[in-house]
């Protein structure tokens, strides 16, 4: 006998009918159906073939729904959509295949094919050049290129006829990029003067708010990460009891439902950026539903679908999920208004401009959460414990427009004034104010920062952000001084200014330094890595001790720490080549500070480009780098030394270090729950399709495997050949295989090792990698099988999918699509603007000028502070 399926399948195949058929497999079991993967995906062949492209849709949409993290359907459903005309159907499955496989050529194939389709020129060209990084033989790619920049070019020109003041056209040779400052007297009047193009402002302004909508929910996940927000936050909550909660950002939707579990009568939610409102949204209904089901049970089941819409309605009108910019919400009848959104500089986040524009808007009874906050301060000296070495003239390149969060130990500085209350900010009668401070100095020395933090107070509970605190989402702060002699027993005068949406600290006598270069943010924590510099340190004198008087090459000397140790340990000459301009300055400054000026040589330029005798007068005979990212190889370590060893180094010369290794280990990784939340809808956020660098010690993760070697390095004769291995590793226990955190141990001397395990003795500043990979189910003493691939500078994982049964992949989705193609948008559109100045060195002057600008004050701007500075950053980089 045939099963109640069987027939009816047997029929909706034979008739070709493609509704029938969807009904008709939606009726076969789903273990049947992982069981007939094989047959369908020959039926799907077999129909787009044969020109039956409906039918071989059908198939390949079951196939997907039965196997959703295996690219190779949705490739096969894009192709097959290309031929029906369903361009939106091809973007969808295209954008899904280049987020998780960010490589793979042929999903930018169908994501330009997609694109130009329906006329997105410029996301068509970003793809087609992305076709032709991956398939530099592509011709038909470079043909589409080159016709695609016609065409852009032709709309271009005519925007120009239609609009005289429209930005010129790119030539085909840019001009050198002009030298780009930063004058500091912009802190006193950062706003855009009445002269610039309003369009302009208007459009960089635009473009970089929606960059910072999309960095929102992953700020709003490093939160949700630190106990201490999450704990002091549940009690304020518990404060709005009885009370109607308007909450502007309502952290993805968590805190107004654990208000509404604190006894809240009604919560609304106000998320300025899209995404967070839909995932607020998701987060909110699924839990409601979930109570809703419990609450009525199985006579749910005997409702119309119109009863069961009202009853949820009706269950759920406490709770409203609204856009930032809905009219007529009664203000003034709620009791709370809650907001978040805090950074490290108390104010950049634009709080005190919500605030008022709420007040403005009706909401005059409301009481803001948070309420207040204490500001403390103290003047700084930099230190750079570890060294052992005077690194004062680092301080010329440590400076930024924005006060910057500061991740360093207490040991990095030395206070020479006595931590001092500031004053008091009140949110719910928050006014401009200038506070003048006289700060006693303890201590001797040279201004280089002021340093401050805050006590904040919401209702009861109580955060800090103070030096040496627990918070791990909010730092203290510092803002950057020009250098000023310090005596004991006097005063630092300081103005403390403090406006609605920026709070900064004007020394007497003011900032005037001109900056043209300033360090990245990695660049101090490694500097004062001191378990790195003592086994650095340490590796070099062991391996000058063999060859007494060596003559040495550093190969990325950066600030000089490596070349100058080596010339104290005994090196007779040392070559520091150093590419960047202003970082050679300051490691010929440090060579001379500490004594060695005479016997070592910085060297401007990459070291892939200096020959014997031209740049250095012999082979050295000892190397020494400092060149590895979290992955090891991702800053070019094997490129360096296959230059180095063929042209820079004696043929027996000694390297430090010698050889390194990557381990990894299969982990979960995931939310489950927040508080009593189901907070599975928030994995997808969290994804990144390349893998990113994270602290393990802080990441609530579970192993799913025994470390396991993954590649080896000797230095002596690696190259950057691409590498790929299959690995076989055995789960420890059950769980959800969904990431690969790896690291690597570096051989500095034959007996001396220096690893960044997450569970090595002491902390080091490259900390970890996480890549995120496809959900698994596993049981103890399953396998995971895994590839391994490098290209000789970037590490990347994957299962082989074949080696795992289809039911062991999640179902639920990985990633948000949309996410990541509205990104890739708009760092296509990024790369034109930046293309666009770079032609013209005017302009690139004009919005250089106006990114400092929002980069000081990015909150009256509506933009959020990181996405600012990066912004802003890009000029000085580029001016190198």
């Amino acid at each position: 006998m045939m099963s109640d399926w069987q027939e009816p399948l047997l029929r909706a195949l034979a008739s070709g009918d493609t509704a029938q058929m969807q009904a008709a497999l939606r009726r076969v079991p789903a273990n049947v159906l992982h069981m007939a993967v094989p047959a369908i995906a020959q039926m799907a062949d077999l129909c787009d073939r044969d020109g039956r492209l409906d039918e071989a849709v059908t198939y390949l949409n079951q196939l997907a729904e039965l196997q959703p993290d295996e690219a190779r359907w949705r490739q096969q459903r894009a192709s097959v959509n290309l031929k029906r005309g369903e361009a939106e159907a091809v973007l969808a499955d295209a954008e899904w295949i280049v987020a998780l496989r960010p490589d793979d050529v042929d999903g930018h194939r169908l994501l330009a094919a997609a694109h130009d389709t329906l006329r997105n020129g410029r996301e068509a060209l970003a793809a087609y050049r992305r076709v032709r990084e991956l398939a530099p033989g592509d011709t038909h790619a470079t043909g589409q290129i080159d016709r695609l920049d016609g065409e852009l070019r032709k709309e271009e020109l005519l925007q120009r006829v239609l609009d005289p003041q429209a930005a010129p056209v790119t030539p085909d040779a840019p001009a050198p990029l002009p030298r780009v400052e930063f004058d500091p007297q912009l802190f006193a009047d950062p706003a855009v003067p009445t002269s610039t193009n309003p369009a302009m402002v208007a459009g960089l302004r635009q473009h970089l708010a929606r960059y910072g909508a999309h960095l929102s929910s992953r700020a709003t996940l490093e939160r949700l990460d630190d106990p201490q927000w999450l704990q002091a936050w549940d009690s304020a909550l518990a404060a709005t009891a009885g009370g109607r909660v308007l909450l502007h950002g309502s952290e993805l939707g968590l805190f107004a439902l654990r208000a509404l579990a604190h006894g809240a009568v009604h919560v609304t939610i106000v998320e300025e950026s899209a995404i967070d409102a839909r995932i607020a949204a998701g987060i909110v209904q699924k839990h409601l539903l979930a109570a809703w089901h419990a609450q009525h049970g199985p006579a749910i089941h005997d409702w119309s679908d119109e009863q069961r819409q009202a009853s949820f309605e009706a269950f759920a009108s406490h709770v409203d999920v609204v856009p930032a910019d809905a009219q007529g919400l009664p203000l003034s009848t709620y009791d709370w208004l809650v907001i978040p959104d805090i950074d490290h500089s108390l104010l950049g986040s634009g709080i005190v401009r919500t605030i008022r524009s709420y007040r403005e808007r009706g909401a005059t009874k409301a009481r803001v959460l948070p309420e207040k906050a204490r500001l403390h301060a103290m003047g700084v000296q930099w230190a750079y414990p570890g060294t052992e070495l005077d690194l004062g003239a680092l301080a010329a390149l440590r400076w930024s427009p924005y006060p910057q969060p500061v991740e360093l130990s207490e040991d990095c500085w030395i206070g020479l004034t006595a931590p001092t209350e500031i004053g008091e900010v009140d949110f719910n009668t928050f006014a401009d104010a200038r506070w003048p401070h006289h700060l006693p100095v303890v201590k001797s020395g040279t201004l280089n920062a002021m340093l401050f933090w805050f006590d904040i107070e919401i209702a009861g509970a109580r955060l800090s952000t103070a030096p040496g605190n627990r918070m791990r989402c909010i730092r203290p702060a510092v803002q950057y001084t020009d250098p000023i002699a310090l005596e004991t027993g006097g005063l630092l005068d300081v103005d403390v200014v403090v406006e609605a949406t920026r709070l900064f600290f004007e020394t007497v006598p003011p900032a005037r330094t001109m900056r043209a270069c300033a360090l990245p943010s990695w660049y101090v924590p490694m500097i004062v890595d001191v378990p790195r510099n003592a086994a650095y340190r340490d590796a070099l004198a062991a391996r000058l001790a063999e060859r007494n008087g060596a003559s040495v090459l550093d190969i990325g000397a950066g600030c000089g720490l490596l070349s100058v140790m080596a010339a104290q340990l005994g090196a007779s000459r040392v070559h520091g080549c150093e590419v960047d301009g202003p970082l050679a300055d300051v490691a010929e400054q440090v060579a001379l500070a500490n004594g060695v000026g005479d016997r070592v040589r910085i060297v401007r330029m990459d070291s892939r480009r200096m020959r014997v005798p031209e740049d250095m007068p012999a082979p050295a005979e000892l190397a020494v780098f400092e060149l590895f990212d979290c992955s090891l190889i991702g800053e070019g370590v094997l490129h360096f030394l296959t230059h180095a060893r063929e042209h820079l180094l004696a043929p027996n010369a000694l390297l430090v270090p010698m050889a390194g290794r990557i381990r990894g280990m299969v982990i979960e990784y995931r939310l489950d729950r927040i508080w009593d939340i189901d907070a599975n809808i928030l994995n997808p956020y969290r994804f990144s399709p390349e893998f990113i660098n994270v602290d393990a010690r802080e990441l609530a993760y579970r192993p799913l495997s025994e470390p396991f070697d993954v590649f080896a390095f000797d230095f002596a004769t690696a190259t950057p050949a691409p590498e790929e291995r299959e690995i076989d590793v055995e789960a420890i226990e059950r769980g959800t295989a969904g990431a690969l955190l790896f690291w690597f141990d570096l051989q500095l001397a034959p007996d001396r090792w220096l690893s960044n395990a997450p569970d090595a003795p002491h902390r080091l500043h490259w900390k970890q990698a996480l890549q995120f990979l496809p959900e698994v189910q596993v049981e103890a003493g399953r396998g995971f099988p895994i590839t391994a691939r490098h290209n000789g500078s970037a590490m990347a994982f994957r299962w082989r999918q074949n080696a795992l049964p289809a039911q062991a992949y999640s179902r639920l989705p990985r990633f948000d699509a949309r996410v990541y193609q509205q990104v890739t948008e708009l760092q296509s559109q990024t790369a034109d603007l930046f293309r666009h100045c770079a032609a013209d060195p005017a302009e690139y002057l004009r919005v250089a000028a106006l990114a400092q600008r929002f980069a000081i004050d990015p909150a009256a701007h509506g933009l959020d502070p990181r996405i600012a500075q990066r912004f802003c950053a890009h000029f000085f980089a580029n001016g190198r």
